[in-house]
């Protein structure tokens, strides 16, 4: 994609308003997350927007979803909410460098997944700079279980670089039904659990496989202070 072109639909998103919103959310979203449809992801993500004391309407994804979806055709789209605050934004690829794509919203916050997986994020604040799969993106997309070992790479608040190394045990489950913006298909669903060698420190991540492979929706930790970020393909 050129310059140009990224420009555009970034300008476009922006224009149609639905860069990341911040919103009031429940504590139950954990307990929705993991078969959540764009529906449950609303009704999560649907709040008061704060403003001079006055209340903003609610805002549905949905509605950002089809108009986007409407204005800007032809490209890849994929929904993107972070479960803790509830923000989310509708985003369109950026750039691509071998397996890894980039994809951006309408405020410049970028993510960045190889094959579906999350390696990257930048402008959240504390981001995750990379990670080594250890051979967990070709388990996942073939839907096979496994043991691998992970390191994370993050940026703390003194533009430091931690790093987090973690075993992860990958299990295929389900099948289940996906069905977002132009994409309606079957997954298998492949559950990740992650901890630390003391046991300290865990995590889960869940993906939806799709029968080429194609990760179609997934829910994938990026740090202690971002959280868990709900992915959602839309085309």
């Amino acid at each position: 994609m050129t310059q140009r072109k990224r420009i555009r639909l970034t300008a476009a998103l922006a224009a149609l308003g639905v860069s990341f919103a911040l919103m009031g959310c429940g504590n139950d979203q954990s307990a929705k997350r993991a078969s959540a449809t764009i529906k449950d992801l609303s009704s999560m993500a649907v709040g008061k927007l704060g403003g001079k004391g006055k209340a903003a309407p609610p805002v549905d994804p949905r509605v950002s979803i089809e108009t986007t979806m409407k204005e800007i055709p032809g490209v890849p789209l994929q929904f993107v909410m972070q479960e803790k605050t509830s923000a989310y934004a509708v985003t369109s690829i950026y750039g691509q460098n071998g397996s890894v794509v980039t994809w951006v919203g309408a405020d410049r916050k970028t993510t960045s997944l190889d094959r579906g997986m999350l390696t990257a994020t930048r402008g959240f604040g504390n981001d995750l700079m990379s990670v080594e799969d250890g051979g967990a993106v070709r388990l996942i997309r073939t839907k096979q279980a496994g043991t691998v070992t992970k390191t994370y790479r993050f940026l703390d608040g003194l533009e430091r670089t931690t790093r987090l190394t973690m075993t992860c045990a990958i299990i295929p489950g389900e099948t289940q039904s996906v069905t977002s913006g132009d994409i309606s298909t079957s997954a298998r669903v492949v559950r990740e659990t992650c901890q630390t060698a003391t046991g300290g420190f865990s995590f889960a991540n869940t993906y939806w496989i799709d029968a080429g492979g194609r990760m179609v929706q997934s829910v994938q930790w990026a740090s202690v202070e971002i959280g868990q970020l709900v992915f959602r393909r839309l085309r």
